[in-house]
């Protein structure tokens, strides 16, 4: 059957342009230009680049090559002044050692045309006491030999210690080198660089031990250094920290940035004079702040201790000072760095475009400025490209052209064989195929064939499988009309029902809804299916069912909830069954829901609420009710006891006014009885001098005298107390009342001293103040001089304190002992004690809202105060 079929099957004659070799070579003539353009187009763009960034990095190497020989000079240079000042440091004392060590350190490394000179500069009197300026210092001559300098030391020129190379050193460590800015010296009249290092013993500072050099060695050494590290027509010149310009090429170059006469300028000055260079200052100042910023960030030294180093000197120095010496002192900058790299263009002046690098030095903190022509870099990348070129594409058109070969031999001419055989359906020419060849032309062959069979053995199979298809198709037909019918009946079911019945997948959206669902949200079906509740409800019913679903997926079991779902008439309370759906191998794939109405449940539940909660207001009421006449019942027990209370208090009252007023009675008998027996004595006196007629009548002129204004002071007390009240003077009043007691006190031997300022008066009726006063002075003579014959004296002091008066009465008596002291001051506020003091306390607080307070030392003084409103 297959043969017959493939018989019947022409194959139509290929076109020359449709054959496999042409098309083979075709792609792979388009694949070799590929190759070859892409790999030129890679030579000239990204190798070249590749080339010019090596050829930068070389000529940055050679920078940082001639950097290094620089460094190994400068070190030497260094090592000779830590030298020089190792000598100063141990031969301080030995001045003639010194003449004839350092001449010989000087002249050791041979660099005569570099190190003009060099010397130790001692602090006044390190050396020697009698001398400020003791320097010993060295310099060469036309025929390059040390002559020593001895102009440093006279006071015609400057002081050598204000100069820029000495004053810092003082801040630098032993050993740590000092380069100074370049300038010109004031004996030798050369522009030069001084290395300073510093002396120390016992941590004292002896001076600096310096090492200098000249421009124009330092001049001859670039010469020489770049002829040897750089190439490319390349060319170094360099700076100092201040940037002022100490060594650029003598010899012709191009592009020239730098002509003499431009050594010990600023390159400031000199970006200034030609436009071109201001990048180059710009790198500079940038170079320059960075150094500041990592000062900064390593500070040793602050402003304060480097107030008075650089007096008068520009602020911009001054900060590149301060980041020198915190440099080296925290030794921040360790070895040689490319701080900065950038294209120059000279366009302005017709000249090739250039590559500058600038590197700075660690402890001379100098600057060498690297400048490369960048049209013999691009020239070299050029050549370099051009020859890796050619080489390549030659090498790519041979390989290709044995591809070619092989690919014919290989893929081909097998193809073209297995083609041919199969237009004549000569399988047995496949079948040798395949048998002789043992690689993928023969599996390829070998599938042919095999492909040949199954396609005869597919044709006789072909028939039965229609049979079979055909009844399938058949029992299809069955199985969709029963499953058409349940479908319809379980519809039938879920629309019919008054319930919400609805089924959610895992992730909340909704597969099935039943028509009920669709009238109480008011959506149609086919809205619904797919989406979510956040789309279907407001956000707080959804939260609150999506927690829900979470609950049944975190269990998967039934559980029953309470839900308010929205409707058109309002919302409507639902008890939800839900319950988890799983498949056949037991997975969780959906939760179904059925909603029951409780709507009707709840309103008669809710109706029960209320009257529950009607009974509890009423009860409520009932028990406020009832404590409220629990305290109208306290509020009339207490209104009984203050009036129970409030008689008892008048009660006390009426006893302790009639107790009061009981002892006026005695003390008028008292004040009486006095003077009735001063005029006993005086009549009998009177009567004995008539009958010796001894005595003088103005005598008993004065004694009568005394009686009557005795009497009148006494009048002035004795107001009565019906009597319109008003202001007293307190002053007066007690001037008449001590006249009135002048008798009995003179008897007493007691001395009484008063102070009361004339203005203070107190509205108090006249009995009122003369029954205290009586009282505290009574009180006094009856208990203070039990024991006390001699020095007897009773002070009395009114003082006016804002709107009270304080009336003090201090006796020197025996005192109080601190118990008893105590006693009686708890006494005074008790109505229930018949002491004398006690009486008058409880008086004065009832009539007078005035008190009494004891102070008192035993053997020392009794002080009685009595405090009284001013106004009452």
């Amino acid at each position: 059957m297959g043969n017959s079929s493939l018989n019947h099957s022409p194959l139509k004659v290929l076109r020359w342009r449709d054959r496999l070799p042409i098309k083979f070579s075709v792609i792979q003539f388009l694949i070799a230009s590929l190759i070859i353009i892409s790999s030129v187009w890679l030579i000239f763009s990204i190798e070249k680049s590749h080339h010019l960034q090596t050829q930068i990095a070389l000529s940055q190497n050679q920078g940082l090559a001639f950097v290094a020989t620089l460094e190994k000079t400068t070190t030497k240079i260094e090592t000779l002044a830590t030298s020089v000042a190792s000598l100063g440091e141990l031969y301080r004392g030995n001045t003639q050692v010194l003449r004839e060590s350092i001449p010989t350190i000087l002249n050791a490394d041979g660099k005569h045309q570099l190190i003009t000179g060099g010397g130790i500069w001692p602090e006044p009197g390190a050396f020697n006491q009698d001398k400020e300026r003791d320097s010993l210092f060295w310099a060469r001559n036309e025929t390059l030999e040390l002559q020593p300098v001895e102009g440093y030391n006279t006071y015609r020129g400057p002081d050598y210690h204000l100069e820029s190379w000495y004053k810092p050193i003082r801040f630098y460590p032993r050993n740590m080198p000092l380069w100074s800015q370049s300038y010109i010296d004031t004996y030798t009249k050369e522009a030069m660089l001084t290395a300073s290092v510093p002396m120390w013993s016992d941590h004292q500072f002896l001076g600096v031990a310096t090492i200098d050099i000249t421009l124009a060695g330092l001049a001859n050494f670039f010469d020489e250094a770049i002829n040897e590290e750089t190439e490319n027509n390349a060319y170094i010149f360099a700076l100092d920290h201040l940037n002022k310009i100490i060594a650029f090429p003598e010899r012709r170059v191009t592009p020239a940035l730098i002509e003499s006469p431009a050594l010990f300028q600023p390159f400031e000055q000199l970006s200034q004079e030609k436009p071109e260079l201001s990048k180059i200052q710009r790198e500079l100042i940038k170079i320059d702040n960075e150094l500041i910023s990592r000062a900064a960030q390593n500070r040793i030294y602050n402003d304060e201790q480097l107030a008075g180093l650089f007096e008068n000197s520009d602020v911009t120095q001054v900060n590149k000072l301060v980041a020198l010496i915190n440099l080296s002192a925290s030794h921040t900058l360790q070895k040689a760095e490319l701080i900065s790299s950038f294209e120059l263009d000279l366009e302005s002046n017709n000249q090739q475009p250039v590559l500058v690098s600038i590197f700075i030095m660690p402890k001379t903190f100098w600057k060498v400025v690297l400048v490369t022509p960048l049209d013999s870099i691009n020239e070299e990348a050029n050549h370099i490209a051009a020859r890796i070129g050619f080489y390549l594409v030659l090498l790519q058109l041979f390989g290709l052209i044995i591809l070619f070969l092989l690919q014919h031999k290989l893929f081909i001419q097998p193809i073209s064989k297995m083609v041919h055989a199969l237009k004549r359906n000569q399988v047995a020419k496949l079948e040798l195929e395949a048998s002789t060849r043992h690689d993928e032309m023969g599996q390829l062959a070998q599938a042919f064939v095999f492909r040949n069979h199954q396609l005869e053995v597919a044709f006789a199979s072909l028939d039965a499988n229609n049979l079979a298809l055909e009844e399938q198709v058949a029992v299809q037909k069955l199985a969709q009309k029963e499953f058409k019918l349940n479908k319809l009946q379980l519809n039938s079911l879920l629309n019919s029902s008054n319930n919400l019945i609805f089924i959610k997948d895992i992730n909340g959206s909704y597969t099935l809804v039943n028509n009920r669902f669709c009238e109480i949200v008011g959506i149609e079906k086919h809205t619904i299916i797919g989406k979510k509740d956040l789309q279907i409800f407001p956000s707080h019913i959804a939260e609150s069912i999506v927690q829900q679903d979470k609950i049944i997926l975190t269990t998967q079991e039934p559980h029953c909830f309470e839900q308010a779902v929205p409707s058109p008439h309002g919302d409507i309370i639902y008890q939800v069954t839900k319950y988890p759906i799983f498949d056949d191998e037991g997975e969780l794939t959906a939760i179904g829901n059925m909603a029951f109405d409780i709507s009707s449940q709840k309103v008669i539940t809710q109706e029960l609420q209320t009257v529950n909660q009607q009974l509890s207001t009423e009860v409520s009421k009932l028990a406020e009710e009832i404590t409220l006449t629990n305290m109208r019942n306290n509020e009339q027990r207490e209104l009984i006891n203050r009036l129970e209370q409030q008689s008892s208090n008048h009660t006390q009252q009426r006893n302790m006014d009639s107790n009061i007023y009981l002892l006026f009675p005695n003390m008028f008998s008292n004040l009486i009885k006095q003077q009735m027996l001063e005029l006993d004595k005086l009549i009998a006196h009177e009567c004995q001098n008539r009958l010796t007629a001894n005595i003088e009548n103005e005598q008993m002129l004065t004694v009568l005298t005394h009686h009557t204004d005795t009497l009148r002071h006494f009048q002035h007390l004795l107001v009565s107390r019906s009597a319109t009240m008003k202001a007293i003077n307190l002053s007066q009043f007690l001037t008449h009342f001590l006249a009135v007691f002048t008798s009995k006190l003179m008897q007493e031997q007691i001395e009484v001293t008063l102070e009361c300022d004339e203005e203070i008066s107190i509205t108090v009726s006249s009995w009122d103040l003369l029954f205290l006063f009586y009282s505290i002075i009574n009180n006094s003579l009856t208990h203070a001089f039990v024991n006390r014959q001699t020095g007897r004296y009773i002070s009395i002091n009114v003082e006016q304190e804002e709107e009270e008066i304080v009336i003090s009465v201090q006796d020197n008596g025996v005192g109080l002992a601190p118990e008893k002291l105590q006693l009686i001051n708890s006494q005074l506020l008790s109505n229930l004690n018949d002491r004398s003091l006690s009486i008058l306390n409880v008086w004065l607080m009832a009539e007078h809202h005035g008190e009494l307070v004891i102070e008192s030392e035993i053997n020392q003084f009794t002080r009685t105060i009595c405090h009284l409103p001013k106004d009452e």
